[in-house]
């Protein structure tokens, strides 16, 4: 059995999916196969994230509804190792038991797999990916956004493994004018254990033109840094200056 993850946020608009993108792009830099799941119903972007979007066919309500895992998967072309399940067009498709049974069987086939759940705070399905499940919630800085992950904190459900922080598009301007007075502020307010932060990036920002990420930008080492910690390494957070 491999990692399985599932990124969250309270509020809209964190890069959420884009941090799912970058995450498994990390993982197959360590040789490992990753399969992203878009349950985001009718709102589907990791396909296009992702540049497999004309290749769309079926999808993940197809899938629960009995056809071949193998039909609704599609591989990356730039990363072989990466494979994505675009979300159902239809709102409603998804059914909490036969949810179950497919993560069951994914996490079989994959050496990673991530649940990129919408924004927001129905939290209905999030049982169904199983007790091995390790919750991610992305937010900003913005102290809005901070508070919308305290929300999240409260209701998300209990498994073997604490969920933890992802601080996307962080910027040392935040502490440099004093909105908070260290990096401990934000993990407070929002009640998590931090996981890693990831710099503001145009790289990042252009992920659906570009379908990559340069490996040697500080964007990519943060994420990098940040699937060798859940894979169990002890990597240490650099200085806020040089995030």
């Amino acid at each position: 059995m491999g990692i399985c993850l599932a990124t969250t946020s309270g509020k809209g608009g964190t890069g959420k999916s884009t941090i799912s993108c970058g995450l498994a792009l990390s993982f197959a830099k360590m040789g490992k196969t990753v399969l992203l799941i878009d349950m985001d119903e009718g709102l589907r972007c990791l396909d296009l994230l992702l540049g497999v979007d004309h290749k769309i066919v079926f999808d993940l309500s197809d899938i629960l509804n009995g056809a071949p895992i193998s039909n609704g998967v599609y591989t990356m072309s730039q990363s072989p190792n990466i494979n994505v399940i675009p979300a159902p067009s239809q709102i409603g498709s998804i059914s909490i038991e036969a949810l179950s049974s497919f993560a069951k069987q994914v996490k079989k086939l994959y050496d990673v797999v991530i649940f990129d759940f919408p924004a927001g705070l129905d939290f209905s399905l999030y049982t169904a990916i199983g007790q091995d499940a390790q919750f991610l919630s992305i937010c900003n800085p913005d102290p809005v956004s901070v508070r919308d992950a305290a929300a999240v904190c409260m209701r998300l459900p209990k498994t073997k493994y604490d969920s933890r922080l992802i601080i996307n598009r962080f910027d040392a301007e935040y502490i440099k004018k004093k909105i908070y007075s260290n990096i401990d502020d934000i993990i407070d307010i929002s009640g998590f254990r931090l996981l890693g932060l990831v710099p503001q990036s145009r790289e990042l920002m252009l992920l659906s033109v570009t379908h990559n990420i340069n490996k040697r930008s500080k964007a990519f080492k943060a994420l990098y840094r940040i699937a060798r910690r859940l894979c169990g390494e002890d990597i240490r957070l650099p200085k806020v200056k040089r995030i």
